[in-house]
């Protein structure tokens, strides 16, 4: 075993041994408000240096507020074949051992990773937990896909309502590891059932941890962990409760058509806070101007410098601290000249490369990650370029006058390239979605959420291309 290996195990070891547990048992809460958090060493808060549970800790301490309970029933190192035991106890149980069924929860956050799963190349006298081919890589994401689905199944006939965290980042995956996840991602986001985005949450587009928000290569730090809690809609829970199905993309002709001046005819207030996010639509201008809006603050930051030990083994990582500053912003995506244009928060300008004309339909997104302190813009499924700037939004809108608009999603993760493809081929993302209105016939939200667009149709009307 290699000595990079041999640290990665320390540290690993270091930080399962270390991570809080959430309440293992029932609390008085009703079974109908309880959510298990079922999966490996990240789930269970692992690098989280201020004892706050990890993601999962601060997601619960968002829903308590709410009428709900979270318990954590992760175990560090489990993967789709490992976790398969801890289901239920069986007529032996293990008192050591923390079940899903345990707490009888109504819903489980599965929450596994294809790092646990042995997706990553062997590296240098490395043996185990990893693939030498791309044969072996291939078999592990069929076993990860095939493990998933069959936890998603056997949670159903327990009665447990299902939702997926999609797989993340990892400092010891690189090109083939991350090509992996984002096909691993897109898959999920087919299935029937609610997922979150962890991967937009932090990735630094490489596959890895963003700066400032790792505790060690398998791991997030504090940091990394409220960005990662940040992915979860907050509503998601409530809206299951209510019976909101999966959303599904439109196949309406219909679409919104603005022929007024003035203020954007529909806007979605954020009451909790978003970092990371995408902000997509169609839209079809006959005379150009503003169509889209971001207002709320920026975000200060620094990185400080913390030490971590296991044993006599000691190591100094980066810590991003984020902070809402005094700054307001107002951004705005406008087409001018036949170009689709972003202005960000200091004032700069992204632009389509190419003119298009104003009687087409566009698929523009506006994809801002945190982890990288970029917003970047895509038009069309193509990438236009990024700019500099890390964003706290508190309101979106949509609108301009003499403009047509439909499919307007907004996700609380950043989306990678191959998603926002996925997104201009028309595959609807559910994973992290807060925001989906097709706009085909009024202004519902069919994402499952329970926020609700505010809406002006005083010189607007819904109409359709017969």
């Amino acid at each position: 075993m290699s000595k990079v290996s041999q640290v990665c195990i320390w540290v690993a070891a270091a930080l399962v041994l270390a991570a809080p547990a959430l309440s293992q048992t029932a609390t008085e809460t009703e079974r109908s408000h309880r959510v298990a958090i079922w999966g490996s060493s990240v789930a269970n808060g692992s690098g989280d240096e201020l004892a706050q549970g990890g993601y999962a800790g601060r997601l619960a301490a968002l829903l308590q507020t709410r009428g709900w309970s979270v318990i954590n029933q992760s175990r560090g190192g489990d993967n789709t074949v490992t976790i398969t035991p801890r289901f239920e106890p069986g007529e032996t149980p293990d008192p050591d051992t923390k079940y899903l069924t345990t707490p009888d929860p109504a819903y489980v956050v599965v929450a596994l990773s294809l790092g646990n799963e042995g997706i990553a190349q062997c590296q240098w006298g490395q043996e185990d937990g990893c693939t030498s081919s791309l044969a072996d890589a291939e078999a592990i994401y069929a076993q990860f896909a095939a493990g998933l689905q069959r936890l998603i199944s056997r949670a159903r006939a327990a009665d447990i309502t299902p939702v997926v965290a999609l797989p993340y980042a990892r400092s010891d995956f690189f090109e083939r590891e991350y090509g992996y996840t984002r096909r691993m991602n897109l898959l999920i986001n087919s299935w029937d059932v609610p997922s979150i985005n962890l991967l937009g949450a932090i990735d630094d587009g490489q596959g890895r941890w963003g700066r400032g928000l790792w505790a060690d290569p398998l791991h997030p730090n504090a940091a990394g962990h409220t960005e990662m809690a940040y992915s979860f809609v907050p509503s998601l829970f409530a809206a299951l409760d209510q019976g909101k199905p999966t959303p599904r993309k439109s196949d309406s002709n219909g679409f919104l058509r603005v022929q007024r001046d003035g203020p954007a005819p529909l806007s979605l207030e954020t009451s909790d806070t978003i970092h990371s996010f995408a902000v997509s639509f169609m839209v079809r201008s006959r005379t150009g101007g503003v169509v889209a809006g971001i207002n709320g603050r920026t975000l200060d930051h620094e990185y400080s410098i913390l030490r971590r030990s296991y044993g006599d083994f000691q190591w100094d990582t980066e810590s991003l601290e984020l902070m809402p500053s005094d700054s307001s912003f107002a951004t705005s995506l406008s087409i001018r000249n036949g170009r689709i244009r972003y202005q960000d928060s200091n004032g700069n300008y992204i632009s389509s490369p190419v003119g298009n004309s104003n009687d087409d339909w566009h698929y523009v997104t506006l994809s801002h990650s945190v982890a990288r302190g970029e917003s970047s813009l895509f038009v069309d499924g193509a990438y236009a370029g990024s700019v500099t700037e890390r964003l706290q939004p508190e309101s979106f809108e949509l609108g301009g006058a003499n403009a047509d608009f439909k499919e307007w999603t907004i996700h609380r993760a950043s989306l990678n390239s191959d998603e926002v493809a996925a997104l201009h081929s028309g595959t609807l993302l559910q994973a992290s979605l807060e925001l989906y209105a097709p706009l085909a016939q009024d202004g519902a939200n069919l994402a499952q959420s329970l926020s609700e667009l505010a809406i002006d149709l005083s010189g607007a009307e819904f109409a359709s291309d017969l």
